[in-house]
């Protein structure tokens, strides 16, 4: 089966937060990776596979900035160097060495580069991302092991029009009629695709309440713009002000930064943020905002993940067919075809 995702990109594979001093194992496009810290404190990437007995470099420990393999003690360096075999004194044998895969570090994310090493280049993380780190913003960070592909996430990003159905008890609860009345405006400049929606005249969300901006009987202009950045970012920006008081509205309220990378597939992983610029000392509001999320993205997952179910089951053979509100997501998966088809056609030449 052909693959639904291009390599020759950077991708998420973990927050700076959870790779402490123990070597950390994810599969990233169909491949098995372990990510460590060299002495430097610099993230390393290699294949999860030790080339003496084939265990996994994962089930053993960070020795000197080195992965030390779990089953007879090899050890590689961050380049995927053997440097030391505990049995023999001797150099070790030709081939005794383990795949690298270039790795970046930004904005208490970890990137890593699966395809061809050499097109690597310090670019391709989306400069919004930042937004983690901001010193006049706050952050909250997640993460979501979907059992779904990647693709149909990125899908329900870029239609938020299901709110109102799948979130109906929480996030979604006083949104149908924001959504559906006001068109959303989709362009595509090279593989990047934005989208923007201005809800007039509306009731302000739970997430704005919560900051104390706006009180519950208040109305609101509000404002929704989202970013696709081939193949796997994808950009939340939400603000809005009391109604009436502005044509254009550009001061955001928050920001939900989405990283959705393939493990399988037909598993992902979900990593995301939400970034705000008020109320920034205030814990319980990041508390609130971490668990109200969570919850979102549950409800998210667990629809998916039947989708998923749905779509290994069915024997139709026939397509996902789209919707007015799907404009932004049919544009994302043409960019991503596109990634593909290009990546095809260069291996086959």
């Amino acid at each position: 089966m052909a693959r639904s995702y291009p390599v020759n990109h950077w991708y998420a594979i973990a927050t700076s937060a959870e790779l402490t001093e123990k070597p950390l194992a994810r599969t990233i496009c169909n491949t098995p990776i372990v990510m460590f810290r060299d002495k430097a404190g610099a993230v390393a990437v290699l294949e999860d596979i030790c080339p003496h007995r084939k265990a996994p470099l994962s089930s053993g420990f960070v020795v000197d900035g080195a992965i030390e393999c779990g089953y007879h003690g090899a050890q590689f360096d961050a380049h995927g160097r053997c440097i030391h075999i505990p049995s023999q004194d001797v150099i070790p044998p030709r081939g005794m060495t383990v795949t690298r895969f270039p790795a970046l570090e930004r904005h208490d994310m970890i990137f890593a580069w699966i395809g061809d090493d050499k097109r690597a280049t310090p670019d391709g993380i989306p400069d919004i991302w930042s937004a983690n780190t901001y010193a006049d913003w706050t952050a909250v960070h997640g993460y979501h092991h979907v059992k779904a592909n990647y693709l149909l996430v990125l899908d329900n990003l870029a239609d938020l029009t299901h709110l109102a159905f799948v979130h109906r008890s929480t996030i979604g609860a006083s949104g149908r009629t924001g959504w559906f009345n006001n068109p959303l405006r989709v362009t595509i400049e090279g593989d990047r695709v934005h989208s923007s929606r201005t809800m007039r005249d509306i009731s302000p969300s739970g997430f704005m309440l919560m900051t104390s901006r706006f009180a519950p009987t208040d109305k609101i202009d509000r404002f929704q713009t989202s970013d696709f950045f081939a193949p796997a970012f994808f950009t939340v920006v939400l603000g809005g002000e009391h109604a009436g008081t502005h044509e254009e509205m550009q001061r955001p309220h928050h920001i939900v930064l989405n990283s959705v990378t393939p493990e399988t597939e037909e598993t992902s992983h979900y990593f995301w943020s939400v970034c705000r610029t008020v109320a920034l000392d205030d814990q319980h509001i990041t508390d609130e905002m971490y668990r109200l999320t969570r919850l979102a993205f549950d409800e998210d997952a667990d629809m998916l993940e039947r989708q998923q179910q749905a779509i290994r089951a069915d024997r139709s053979g026939r397509p996902l067919m789209n919707f007015q509100g799907d404009q932004g997501g049919a544009a994302m998966r043409k960019v991503i075809a596109r990634l593909i088809e290009a990546e095809t056609e260069e291996q086959a030449a």
